[in-house]
């Protein structure tokens, strides 16, 4: 009974509570917007797709849909089994790119491929006993591996020495399709040699031939059922990017024929068959239902079905339900970390900084209490918050934000955190700065001068507008700095022609601004003495790098005889300039560069300044210029009115430094920041950003054609799918990639997983052989297996490594990864057994040290190649890429290969490109003017500028479709100029200027800021250049070891 008793009061106890429970509204399924990646069952009746970085499963139909992945990591790529049974997909979640499988209807999924890079699954074999997938694992190219699911075993099926990706396999499994070459998919409308190509290949003979070869792009290819025809997206009229020079592009009139859309090509060749229709968005990642034949794909935002037979695709409507798989809102504590920027308050009792795109302040002398390393957070915003300037009193914060849209200046009242704009143009701002009064605040605008540009000006109080003071165009601003007595300023201004920096002096108005430096050089930090006597400043006007000083009047005394006192300024300044001659008066003081921050005492005139990340502080004469710290990586360098104390930023951290005490160490002013951050709209103020910097910064204002605000609106709501950050960059990439410019791509965010780095053995596996241990088949010049000590023959086989047995099974890299800087211990055997082996032990191959071998040994061949054909009468140079240290090569080896030849050949083949391709044709295009010949005979042309001498002889370049960039300008500017002749093939036409940009969510972009034109005025931008000699480079002879094109080189070069 007393049971009873309890058991109906713990009835009643809880029937209020279900009585509440029950009121609950019920959760309701969401629409998902922007899926991506459809992938069909083999029926056609289930749907798999990635949203929010899970891979999910719906009817076919549409309708809720289910996760079968719930990881913090990316998910993608899903294809299903053809039994129907399990899903393969791509995961990053052990933080490289791996292969993995999980039941169709849920449950735990199964890591499948261990090697470290980026591997995908693109197709199942028929009979669903493997696994396609592209990777370079022991090879330098590209290959086609098969993944046997029972043994973990895997095995080349094709491979190319251009790019190879997405194959798939007939519905017998005798053929394979695969895009051969192919820039990347975000780019479905590009046209040129890199574009992707379609290709089969015959598994039977290894016989790989051409479907398709138009030039244009042609992505996703897939079999239909019946093995008669390959479905891909492609476009049947190429759309209009950038024109002539001087010319407008008009606006793209975009049809059916241009939007790339879902095309079936006869697999045996013939004439293609439009199948979607769609204008504007290209389709994407379609997906073939291995037995019905039904097509899903990406269109949009939205996923779409075309049905077997129809011509009508569908439109899907998704839903979804379920938990996020992480907090929309992260908090997190920050302490002593993350500082971007800093700047101390003219009192010198508070730091205010930048943390994470946010401003915070914290005292610099802290009370004694729980908090006193607590940070203030003054703003909330997930855009951008930077450059910071106080106000004299302290009580207000100017800063830049890009809150309303673009970037403008706006004041903050520190006490009250409220926020007023300053600037409210369209252009963006930046840089606001104080004058010596403190009454007056100016900043840049950036931009056109019909659209504002210049810097600006107006009351501290915010009681007038902001007027224009200089009006100078560019997103490159100037610096500003204002004479003591503000009668004056002085700023910096680029030449548009020279390219180099001057600095003026104009009237406080702005006119009459006079150039006072007047040479082609760099001229920075222009800052006035406190008594209005001089102009410092640094430049490198003499051929290195230094501070410099101006005198604004004329000297009493020859600069020898001169001596140069500090005499404190009286109440009030006023600032006399003499111009006649101004130039002249220049002279240097120290050979220590300021590099950042230069700034003036008014107690002693000592002045301060960064240089080479250090704080240095030089005398008013710069007779005593001397080091503060030595630390490095200093930044934001602020001084006090006194010039006792140095505030600064190093490292993410807040240092304090007493400058007059000597020996003295930086102070750390610790802070501890509570944050909080909203992942979604920190997304979609990047999203912004991104956007907006396009928008105001891309080289043609008119975006090769396109509506960019359109493609804003048409892409932004997928924002709602991105639930990681290479769904992120993915989107970046959409939007961008409507554009069809180079140098535009979008990068993730740093991961915070650590994936695996696999060693390399030095050796090529032989696939053919599929019995115990591995089998090789050809050890390449210079690997270790190339050395007697370390020597191990083709046909050898290695049976274990660091004592674990060994076969070609994915088992493999758990022995392979992480073994960097260590030593294998190989037991090698000429049977696959352990009786009778040896033990060869030799350092890991890295990587990097595996493909620069395989470089260094095709460079030797092609090299020794010219010499036997030529009889030794041309030379050979291959330039790998256009940075620094290419030049610095190409300085060694042109001049040294050159020595004694009647020609040369310069291969500009797999270069990705850079920057010096002018330095070296104006290396080339020295024209010998005499001869200089010592005792002794030998004949030296002039001019000997830095050992490289004048060449007049002929050059070929060699040239290709994997040329990129300034590789591409460098062969045209060689044969514009008559330099030389072109051998190859076309280039990709991917030329444009660009620069790095960062985003607030970590994302990263590249922003192209020029382009580049031929003296014609055709564009190298997607239209690339076309060799005199055009020669094709096959598959078949570039594994046969021919080079057709160095052939023909060499033989024109032979005449």
């Amino acid at each position: 009974m007393q049971t009873l008793r309890r058991t109906l009061s713990l009835a009643l106890c809880f029937a209020p509570c279900s009585l509440a429970l029950a009121q609950l509204t019920p959760p309701v399924d969401k629409p998902v917007v922007g899926a991506r990646m459809p992938a069909l069952s083999p029926d056609g009746s289930k749907l798999a797709f990635v949203w929010r970085g899970d891979i999910w499963v719906s009817p076919s139909s549409g309708g809720r849909a289910y996760p079968v992945t719930t990881h913090a990591e990316y998910d993608a790529y899903p294809v299903f089994s053809p039994d129907g049974k399990w899903i393969a997909f791509q995961s990053n979640r052990t933080g490289s790119s791996d292969i993995w499988v999980v039941p169709a209807e849920g449950g735990t999924p199964r890591q499948l491929t261990f090697a470290g890079g980026t591997e995908s699954p693109t197709d199942w074999s028929p009979d669903g006993k493997s696994l396609l997938f592209v990777s370079r694992r022991d090879r330098p190219y590209d290959t086609v591996f098969s993944l046997d699911l029972a043994t973990r075993r895997f095995t080349k099926l094709a491979e190319d020495f251009k790019k190879l990706n997405r194959p798939t396999l007939s519905p017998d499994g005798t053929r394979l399709v695969y895009e051969r070459n192919g820039f990347p998919w975000t780019r479905p409308r590009y046209s040129g040699s890199a574009a992707a190509q379609l290709w089969t290949e015959d598994l039977s003979s290894g016989k790989s031939s051409p479907l398709v070869e138009d030039g244009r792009q042609h992505l996703y290819p897939h079999f239909l059922p019946d093995g008669k025809s390959i479905v891909c997206v492609t476009y049947g009229e190429e759309s209009p990017s950038v024109t002539l020079l001087g010319k407008t592009p008009p606006k793209l009139d975009d049809s059916p024929k241009r939007t790339p859309n879902l095309w079936a090509f006869p697999a045996g060749g013939g004439k293609p068959k439009q199948l979607t229709q769609f204008v504007g968005s290209a389709v994407r990642f379609p997906s073939v239902a291995r037995r019905s034949g039904d097509i899903a794909f990406e269109h949009g935002t939205d996923l779409y079905l075309l049905k077997a037979g129809s011509n009508e695709p569908i439109k899907l409507s998704l839903l979804c339900g379920g938990d996020d798989k992480s907090n929309a809102e992260q908090r997190s504590v920050i302490s002593n970390a993350d500082v971007s920027e800093a700047r101390i308050s003219p009192d010198g009792k508070t730091f205010a900084f930048v943390l994470r795109d946010e401003l915070w302040t914290i005292p610099v002398d802290k009370a004694k209490s729980r908090n006193a390393d607590q940070a203030t957070r003054l703003t909330d915003y997930p855009g951008t918050d930077h450059d910071l300037c106080w106000s004299k009193d302290g009580k207000t914060l100017f800063f830049v934000s890009d809150r309303n849209g673009n970037e403008r200046v706006f004041a903050m009242e520190v006490a009250t955190k409220a926020v007023k704009p300053v600037w409210t143009g369209r252009s963006d701002a930046s840089t606001p700065i104080l004058s010596p009064d403190s009454k007056t605040l100016g900043f840049w605008v950036k931009g056109k001068e019909e659209e504002g540009a210049g810097f600006y000006t107006c009351p501290v109080d915010l009681s007038a507008p902001p007027t224009r003071l200089l009006t100078i165009a560019g997103d490159v601003q100037g610096e500003v700095a204002w004479s003591p007595d503000q009668r004056w300023i002085a700023f910096t201004r680029r030449g548009r022609e020279s390219g180099g920096t001057n600095l003026y002096i104009a009237k406080s108005n702005g006119t009459d601004p006079i150039n006072v430096t007047r040479l082609n050089a760099s001229h920075s930090a222009p800052t006035w003495s406190a008594d209005g006597r001089y102009l410092y400043f640094g430049s490198n006007r003499d051929g290195s790098n230094g501070l410099w000083v101006l005198p604004l009047t004329r000297e009493e005394a020859r600069g020898a005889e001169l001596e140069v006192k500090y005499i404190k300024p009286g109440d009030p300044v006023q600032v006399t300039i003499d111009f006649e001659d101004v130039h002249y008066r220049l002279r240097k003081l120290s050979s220590t560069p300021p590099e950042a921050d230069l700034q003036l005492t008014d107690s002693d005139g000592t002045l301060y300044f960064l240089s080479g990340g250090n704080v240095w502080a030089a005398s008013y004469d710069g007779k005593e210029v001397r080091p503060l710290t030595g630390i490095g990586g200093i930044g934001n360098l602020r001084i006090s009115a006194a010039g006792d104390m140095a505030y600064f930023q190093r490292g993410g951290q807040l240092f304090s430094l007493r400058t007059r005490v000597p020996g003295a160490q930086p102070s750390l002013i610790g802070f501890s920041a509570s944050y909080i951050q909203n992942l979604r709209a920190l997304r979609q103020a990047a999203f912004n950003q991104l956007w907006r910097s396009y928008n105001t910064r891309f080289y043609d204002p008119n975006f090769h054609g396109r509506d960019f605000a359109a493609l804003k609106a048409r892409y932004e709501p997928m924002l709602e799918g991105v639930g990681t950050r290479e769904e992120m960059a993915n989107l970046g990439n959409l939007l961008l990639g409507e554009l069809e410019a180079s140098h535009s791509e979008v990068s993730a965010a740093p991961g915070t997983t650590i994936g695996p780095s696999t060693a390399q053995l030095g050796v090529y596996f032989d696939y053919s052989y599929v019995g115990p241990g591995i089998r090789v088949k050809e050890v390449p010049k210079r690997a270790p297996g190339s050395y007697e000590k370390t020597r191990i023959k083709p046909g050898e086989y290695i049976v274990a490594i660091d004592g674990v047995d060994v076969t070609l099974d994915e088992n493999l890299y758990s022995v392979l990864n992480d073994k960097g800087e260590r030593d294998f211990t190989l037991l090698v055997n000429d049977k696959p057994g352990r009786d009778g082996a040896r033990t060869v032990t030799y350092k890991a191959l890295s990587e990097a040290e595996w493909s620069d071998l395989h470089y260094r040994n095709r460079i030797e061949a092609r090299s020794k190649q010219v010499e036997q054909a030529s009889g030794g009468k041309v030379g050979y140079v291959h330039i790998s890429g256009m940075g620094g240290q290419n030049q610095q090569q190409f300085v060694r080896e042109f001049y040294e290969w050159a020595e004694g030849k009647d020609a040369m050949i310069i291969d500009v083949r797999e270069n990705g490109g850079g920057n010096i391709g002018d330095t070296l044709i104006s290396w080339l295009r020295f024209k010998p003017y005499a001869t200089n010949s010592p005792r002794g005979g030998y004949v030296v042309p002039a001019p000997i500028l830095e050992g490289r001498q004048p060449w007049n002889k002929p050059i070929v370049v060699l040239m290709g479709d994997s040329s990129f960039s300034n590789a591409e300008m460098f062969p045209y500017g060689m044969r514009a100029t008559g330099l030389a002749k072109l051998v190859g093939e076309p280039t990709p036409g991917y030329v444009i200027w660009t620069y790095g940009l960062g985003l607030v969510d970590g994302t990263g972009a590249r922003m192209p800021f020029q382009g580049v034109w031929r003296t014609d005025g055709t564009p190298l931008e997607n239209i690339g250049e076309r060799p005199d000699y055009l020669v094709p480079w096959s598959t078949a002879d570039y594994f046969a070891g021919k080079d057709p094109q160095l052939e023909k080189a060499i033989s024109l070069l032979k005449k």
